[in-house]
């Protein structure tokens, strides 16, 4: 056998049309090496290129380039690969045959339509030592005059050798177009992969490490354990951390303690001293949240600037009970995510390649948790696989959805309502280590002092905290139905506890034994929706309730905000958070078997919640039934739908469970804030599915005309009472040129690119809804110059006549950002006689004058210096 046939190396490429690309690596280094088998036969390693990544196989291509001829290429040494991307499950074996003649390869490739390769075209001459051509079948190649290879043949002439090198940039740039097509699938594998992992992988397989390890993007400065809620906050560290963040976005942030007071609307002359808690002295730490805080209306009693006439409010509000530290956590970390989210757009939240593809709703709508294997899906442990609170559910949420809402709500987030409580039981009653030892128990109410010496039957000789007596239970000294206990105790003497009583937790506070209409009768009308005595008025005179500083601050707050001077408080929308049973709550509380005028819509709103927690929906009676509780205050005396969320498995929670049990909280939130501008036709609409039947016209059924205005269709429910003025309903529209750099910018990179606005109007025209049914089609159109070619990105706000705002198109489930149109170039290119004449003129002049340059290259006899003479 010819040694120059057989001392050779042999790349071969196996592409496999349903289970990925492999690369097969051969190498046949000597004579004595392929006659060491039997049949000539030598084994080695299959790689296969989706475990390479672009890294890997660029070295194989760039060992050919490299070389520049396939003649003179060098082989991949498997030494060459990194090792961690080889794996022992990825060994296999193949056939290499060493020939004496017109080498061929035989391998498994051979037998595989879809691979290729360069072998002779005939046998050597020695004219043409080798000729090679194409082949559909594998990649041959045989290593020439490099140092440190042996020569494939040592008498080759100087002759052989420059032919050989004329040929390398043909081969090379024949093959150049080939190679980068299989580098490029290759180059992107990585991320195709990432997309499409399968049952039975882990966090880091689908999501990024930050959110597989549920580390959140914010705060790198502080306390790095409770900004990640891995350990909780205390009051101190709580307001120091409202404090940072309302100094860092005073666009939208703003911080408060307490209220400043004045005449309030029951004609009481108030201080702010009057808000501070008993014991500490402290007030309840508060933020406003809203667009443009620093403008809109100041209000003088509560302190606060921001306040709008068409911005409905809702308030939310945790830790009424002391011992409930999550129930502080979820507001803090509704409050950093707010803070960290606003004003951005289209964030991967995830990592996963995606934007927006799972909002709040307590369900894995892109089906990632799915994706895991067992152990990963019940992330939270609370024995529902991909629920609530588990990686991969409600995970990436629109951020463009939470900037609408801060831009068109008012927020008054108060995270610690019984400051002097928590202190106690974190600093004495309990201790720092909470979980450790009163999982289950601690310290409840406020820090009234119910025992004076000398003025009631129980003496108080140091005046310190009475843990038989002192303390007054926050959610149960609301006036509402104060008067008759249930679930609460009264007082034994008139306005004073006793010692180690019966359920002294739930102590309601004193009676009231003021004359408060001033009719020479006391208590006679209290506080129930009722006019009790007859004489016209109701409620007037009642006999308890919010005699604490923290309730006669939540009182004031809600009754002094009255933006629209309508003479009713502006909170629509109310929401408490409470531990522990995993509940979510509703009115009536002080009753059984008893209902309210819109228990439909409470129910409905009550299901919302309780889907995308996981939690039990009921109302509150139901649990037990209760008496003076928030709630049943705020829905019994304002009309506000109220609900309240039982958080959790413990009153101090493990501080490893408290990032999970936030999480799964956090929707509920922004849930009732969507909701705080009319509960009750968003029920109705929710019942009836009106909003989800409508639609926006997608940039697919979008007819650009050639000029003039774009029309945009809105199809909506004939029943829909939308309001036409045009601050409420709108088409919203912005125009963006992109480059070719930012042909795939998102929300994120436009996210400063002002809106436009465009009014609706109606036409005779019939559209038909989702469900078949026949639509009233609304119109909108966009001014846009027949000159500009780009994008014009649009979407659609809608209000109705009762004040709800906005129902936006696309929704949240759809991503809830905005449709992309492609826009051309539309304007004339000018007439046709110009054109014509354009056409005559380069005809004549270029071509013309190209012609006859030529003609007198050709015709020109002249001799050229440096030529020979003819005959000569």
């Amino acid at each position: 056998m010819n040694p120059a046939h057989a001392i050779c190396s042999t790349v071969s490429i196996r592409l496999a049309s349903q289970t990925g690309a492999a690369l097969t690596y051969a190498p046949i280094s000597s004579v004595a090496e392929s006659q060491s088998s039997e049949n000539h036969i030598a084994k080695k390693t299959i790689i296969h290129l989706s475990d390479l990544g672009a890294n890997a196989f660029s070295l194989f291509i760039l060992s050919i380039l490299e070389n520049t001829s396939i003649r003179r290429g060098k082989i991949i040494r498997l030494e060459s690969i990194p090792a961690p991307i080889l794996s022992a499950a990825q060994v296999s074996t193949t056939t290499r045959v060493p020939v004496e003649k017109s080498p061929i390869v035989g391998s498994p490739a051979m037998n595989l339509s879809s691979s290729f390769m360069v072998r002779p075209r005939a046998p050597p001459s020695k004219r043409h030592p080798r000729s090679y051509g194409p082949l559909l079948r594998g990649i041959e190649y045989r290593p020439y005059g490099r140092r440190g290879v042996q020569m494939s043949s040592r008498d080759a002439t100087r002759a052989e050798q420059a032919e050989a090198r004329s040929r390398r940039i043909p081969v090379t740039a024949m093959l150049l177009p080939f190679l980068l097509s299989m580098l490029s699938p290759v180059a992107i594998a990585p991320i195709s992969t990432a997309q499409e992992t399968g049952p039975g992988a882990s966090p880091e397989d689908i999501w990024s490490v930050e959110y597989a390890n549920q580390i959140f993007p914010w705060g790198p400065h502080g306390d790095f354990d409770q900004l990640q809620f891995r350990s909780y906050h205390d009051y101190f560290s709580m307001k120091e951390r409202m404090q940072t963040l309302a100094a860092y976005y005073p666009d939208f942030l703003q911080f408060h303690e307490g209220l400043l007071g004045g005449v309030n609307a029951r004609g009481d002359e108030m201080t702010s001293d009057e808000y501070k808690g008993w014991f500490y002295n402290h007030p309840s730490p508060w933020m406003k949240i809203t667009g443009n805080v620093q403008g809109g209306e100041f209000n003088d009693f509560n302190g606060d600037d921001g306040n709008y006439a068409d911005r409905p409010d809702v308030m939310l509000v945790g830790n009424h009970h002391a011992r409930e530290w999550m129930s502080y956590e979820v507001p803090m970390f509704f409050l950093e995510t707010i803070a960290f989210y606003y004003g951005k757009a289209g964030i991967d939240n995830d990592g996963d390649g995606k934007i927006d593809e799972d909002g709040w709703d307590g369900i894995d709508n892109d089906g990632d948790c799915l994706l895991l294997n067992a152990t990963n899906q019940d992330s939270n442990g609370d024995g529902t696989p991909c629920g609530p609170g588990d990686l991969g559910v409600d995970e990436d949420f629109s951020e463009q959805f939470i900037t609408d809402l801060v831009n068109t709500r008012e927020i008054y987030l108060i995270p610690m309502l019984n400051v002097d409580g928590n202190r106690y039981d974190r600093e004495e009653y309990c201790g720092e280590t909470a979980w450790e030892n009163c999982r289950t128990s601690g310290w409840r109410k406020n820090l009234r002092d119910n025992t004076h010496t000398g003025t009631t039957p129980i003496p108080d000789v140091d005046e310190e905290v009475d843990e038989g007596c002192d303390g007054v239970d926050l959610n149960r000294n609301y006036q509402f139905e104060w008067g008759a206990p249930l679930g609460a105790t009264g007082p034994l003497f008139p306005g004073f506890c006793y010692a180690s009583g019966p359920n002294n937790d739930v102590y309601n506070g004193p009676v009231n034994y003021e004359d408060n209409d001033g009719d020479g009768l006391v208590n006679e009308d209290h506080v129930d929706g009722k006019d009790d005595d007859g004489d016209g008025q109701t409620d007037e005179d009642w006999m308890g309730g919010n005699s604490e500083p923290e309730t006669k601050f939540i009182q004031d707050m809600t009754e002094m905000n009255d933006d629209d001077l309508d003479g009713a408080s502006d909170f629509k929308a109310t929401l408490t958070w409470h531990s522990f049973s995993e509940l979510v709550l509703w009115p009536w509380g002080h009753c059984t078997n008893c209902y309210t005028t819109d228990d439909e819509y409470l129910v409905y709103h009550g299901n919302m919640m309780g889907q995308m927690t996981d939690y039990a929906p009921m109302q509150s009676s139901e649990l037990y039934p209760t008496t003076g509780d928030f709630c049943d205050w705020h829905y019994g005396v304002h009309n506000s739908y109220c609900y309240t969320i039982e958080i959790g498995n413990a009153f101090h929670e493990l501080p490893e469970d408290i990032a999970h049990i936030a999480v799964r909280n956090i929707g509920v939130a922004f849930y009732m804030t969507e909701i705080a501008d009319d509960p009750r036709y968003r029920a109705i609409v929710g019942i009836e599915n009106t909003t989800a039947r409508q639609w926006l016209a997608d940039p697919a059924n979008v007819t650009v005309p050639d000029k003039g205005d774009i029309p945009i269709g809105l199809c909506l429910d004939p029943a829909f009472p939308f309001t036409p003025d045009i601050n409420r309903t709108h088409l919203m529209w912005r125009f963006v040129e992109p480059t070719r750099q930012q042909n795939e910018f998102g929300p994120t990179e436009w996210v400063d690119v002002p809106w436009e606005m465009s009014g609706f109007s109606e036409s005779e025209d019939v559209c038909s809804l989702l469900d078949g049914s026949n639509g009233t089609l609304l119109h909108s159109h966009i001014p846009h110059p027949d000159t500009l070619a780009g994008k014009i990105q649009y979407k659609a706000m809608l209000g109705t006549i009762n004040g709800a705002f906005p129902f936006s198109y696309p929704s949240v489930n759809e991503g809830g950002n905005y449709y992309e149109l492609g826009i051309p170039y539309r304007a004339s290119f000018g007439s046709s006689i110009l054109a014509v004449m354009m056409f005559l003129v380069i005809a004549s002049f270029v071509w013309g004058g190209l012609g006859y340059t030529l003609r007198a290259m050709f015709d020109d006899e002249r001799g050229v210096i440096g030529l020979p003479e003819d005959g000569g």
